[in-house]
């Protein structure tokens, strides 16, 4: 084995150390470089990679709310079915007793009475008590609890309402939206 000398003064000499230093350089430059381009490269894929899962995590929850409607929709439908069949056999009894019936059928004779207004007058009037006493009664089909309208020259001046009735009397407390009216003897009370 042959082992020669090198001569270190050769290597050091500004004509080959210089440029020697300067493509050392380059090249670790160019490694950063691509060192880095690779690093952001790498971060750029794992941001892509994870919007990647999110979305996969969309679609599985779609998923899910689908089955869960495809579900509902066939219990609805199984629902329907059995809806539909039981309107079916509904359907088929109502023929039955459809048919069963008599083809035409007679009504009773429907009596139409017709009714008039009751009226009267007002005999007294008590403004202390808020009250009329009018002429008409239990024998005129007044009840208590009926309201009568007061009318002066066939214009509206207030409303009664009865609170004690004789065969030919009532006694009717003025209610209050018109208790400041003054009410005359002989004004007219209408029952409608």
């Amino acid at each position: 084995m042959v082992i020669s000398k090198v001569n270190l003064n050769a290597l050091v000499r500004p004509k080959i150390f210089w440029p020697s230093i300067i493509i050392l350089l380059i090249v670790c430059f160019s490694l950063y470089i691509l060192k880095e381009k690779e690093k952001s490269l790498r971060v750029a894929k794992e941001l892509e990679l994870q919007q990647t899962v999110e979305e996969k995590k969309v679609v599985e929850n779609n998923l899910v709310d689908a089955k869960k409607e495809i579900t509902a929709r066939k219990e609805a439908e199984t629902q329907l079915l059995s809806v539909t069949k039981e309107k079916q056999v509904l359907e088929a009894r109502v023929k039955e007793l459809t048919a069963a019936l008599p083809k035409q059928i007679e009504l009773e004779k429907i009596v139409i009475k017709t009714t008039h207004e009751l009226i009267g007058k007002v005999l007294a009037f008590d403004k202390e008590h808020a009250f009329v006493v009018v002429d008409l009664g239990s024998g005129n089909n007044l009840k208590l609890g009926d309201i009568l309208s007061v009318y002066r020259n066939d214009k509206f001046i207030g409303k009664v309402q009865v609170e004690k009735v004789d065969e030919k009397t009532a006694a009717a407390a003025i209610l209050s939206p018109w208790k400041n009216v003054e009410f005359k003897e002989s004004d007219m009370v209408k029952k409608l």
